[in-house]
């Protein structure tokens, strides 16, 4: 492959900009810069890639990764009263044409799942597919007994045939809790708990499946590999 067509499948731009990015002198190869953009390159040799001076992660194609996101962001590239939550991770993404694994509110923290892979988003999206999103809940009055076993047995929320069940209710303490839930009702979560006598004044996001947000910090994002893939039950590409 040629390098300015390596350059244009990592996110840098057209055809004419990647050429123009080696023409500069702004592409180092493993520490080496690069002065040819017609020189080969094997992308799976490639230890380290900088650009304009910047360190780029080597992607292979297609890709997936987490982001730990913070309040006030809007899960939409064309967000209407917030920042969109695409500001958050490099530019590049853009010309690769990531999208979001489904939503988080913008007042609702936690782990977002981005791909390249059309059939990653709408398979993990679908609400056929049956995985559980594990939320830490803040609530504003303090929790009950009976607000854990409502949720756990199911409440009817309003333009519902049928209750909603939580899989897992985990008092924390006085104001936490966890809650799975495998459905992806709008506000699900939220709505739930005021069903229940409650109301949410926080919620994050802490795992997907068996795949945990971890030690990941707000506003940071990482690339996952196979494993990772595995915990969400979806193989990786061949």
């Amino acid at each position: 492959m040629e390098l300015y067509r390596f350059l244009q499948q990592q996110g840098f731009g057209g055809r004419k900009a990647c050429r123009e990015l080696v023409d500069y002198g702004l592409v180092e190869l493993d520490g080496v810069p690069a002065s040819d953009w017609r020189m080969a390159v094997v992308p799976a040799t490639i230890r380290t890639l900088r650009v304009d001076g910047e360190s780029w992660p080597v992607l292979a194609l297609p890709c997936y990764l987490m982001l730990h996101k913070p309040a006030g962001y809007e899960t939409s590239h064309q967000p209407q009263h917030h920042l969109s939550v695409y500001r958050l991770l490099p530019w590049q993404f853009a010309n690769l044409g990531i999208s979001a694994v489904g939503r988080l509110d913008v007042d609702t923290t936690g782990l977002l799942l981005f791909s390249t892979d059309g059939q990653f988003v709408h398979s993990l999206s679908s609400p056929r597919k049956v995985i559980p999103k594990c939320y830490q809940v803040t609530t504003r009055h303090a929790i009950t007994p009976q607000l854990l076993q409502q949720l756990r047995d199911g409440v009817l929320l309003h333009d519902e045939t049928a209750p909603l069940a939580a899989t897992l209710v985990e008092q924390l303490d006085e104001h936490r809790f966890n809650m799975s839930i495998t459905q992806g009702k709008y506000h699900q979560v939220k709505r739930m708990v005021a069903a229940a006598g409650n109301r949410v004044e926080q919620l994050h996001r802490i795992a997907m499946g068996a795949l945990s947000l971890g030690e990941l910090a707000e506003g940071q994002w990482r690339l996952l590999d196979a494993a990772d893939l595995a915990l969400l039950g979806y193989p990786a590409p061949a």
